[in-house]
């Protein structure tokens, strides 16, 4: 699913820029620059109770740790984005109720867990400077058997690539770019096992073979 979501990404660039998908690279086989620990549980389903609403809203959280072992303090800006096999994407954080962290925090139990946030920003060095947060997203396509999750912001690997269909007789714009800029990303892809009639009763399994980082 995973080698198939990355296609489909690049043909969506593509299909976005009207242009030519560049040829998909991958990250250094060794890193290359700072690199942040970051571990994770996965996603959960919790249906909370929002102002305004008749119905409890589903959302989706991603409890996670994340500390840094280099030799240098790093900015840390995380993006999160979940992508089903449905082609839906969902970035976390959008269009998500402050009421939803507050019932993630009360089933955490983690006295050092902030809001997303507040987990940004400058982070020190040492595991003793950890930071606790979770990536929260709206609920997603009930026809979706399975879906992925890309996280960046982990590492300072990043590569310009040229564009070939860049045209310089043009003011370079979102349609006509001179390079293309890949972030090393870790793609964490799950399923959900049973029928989709199922799915708000079963737990997503992770495909941890399948689990890898990225150029994206």
């Amino acid at each position: 699913m995973l080698n198939v979501l990355r296609h489909i990404s690049l043909c969506m660039l593509s299909a976005a820029t009207s242009q030519p998908a560049p040829v998909a690279i991958q990250p250094s086989a060794a890193p290359v620059a700072w690199e942040l620990n970051f571990r994770f549980e996965d996603p959960q389903r919790v249906s909370v109770v929002v102002p305004g609403k008749d119905e409890p809203v589903v959302y989706w959280f991603m409890l996670y740790r994340v500390d840094n072992p280099s030799d240098q303090e790093v900015d840390f800006y995380p993006a999160f984005e979940l992508v089903t096999n449905t082609l839906q994407v969902i970035e976390s954080e959008v269009r998500v109720s402050p009421e939803a962290f507050r019932a993630i925090e009360r089933r955490a139990n983690d006295p050092l867990l902030v809001a997303p946030e507040r987990a940004i920003g400058r982070l020190l060095r040492g595991k003793d400077r950890a930071r606790h947060s979770v990536a929260i997203f709206r609920d997603f396509d009930p026809k979706a058997t399975g879906f992925t999750i890309f996280v960046a912001g982990l590492s300072g690997e990043v590569r310009r690539e040229k564009n070939p269909a860049f045209d310089a007789s043009k003011p370079e714009s979102e349609t006509n770019k001179r390079y293309f800029t890949f972030r090393k990303t870790l793609a964490i892809p799950y399923k959900f096992p049973g029928s989709p009639v199922t799915r708000r009763s079963v737990i997503p399994e992770r495909l941890a073979d399948k689990q890898q980082w990225i150029m994206r």
